[in-house]
């Protein structure tokens, strides 16, 4: 489980998402992607080490005129990793 933005950050910057300066007051508006990646991986259980890395580019895939409309769900079928592995 990761609980802070500047961990997953990264991981966002790579997969080709704007982040910005400040990882907790930004506007949801100018970096829907971040918002949408913060608020399905922070505090989340990750079935491996490095699923954030893969999570990032899962959300960062969806287009700017969909991702605040993106349900949860829209993003496992897309292959999001959350959740404990068995």
């Amino acid at each position: 489980m990761l609980a802070f933005p500047e961990m997953i950050a990264p991981a966002a910057k790579e997969a080709g998402m704007k982040v910005p300066d400040d990882l907790e007051d930004f506007d949801s508006e100018e970096y829907p992607h971040w918002q949408v990646f913060c608020r399905v991986q922070l505090g989340a259980p990750m079935p491996h080490a490095s699923a954030h890395w893969e999570n990032a580019k899962v959300v960062a895939q969806v287009p700017y005129d969909q991702i605040m409309q993106i349900t949860y769900e829209d993003l496992v079928d897309l292959g999001l990793a959350i959740g404990f592995s068995h």
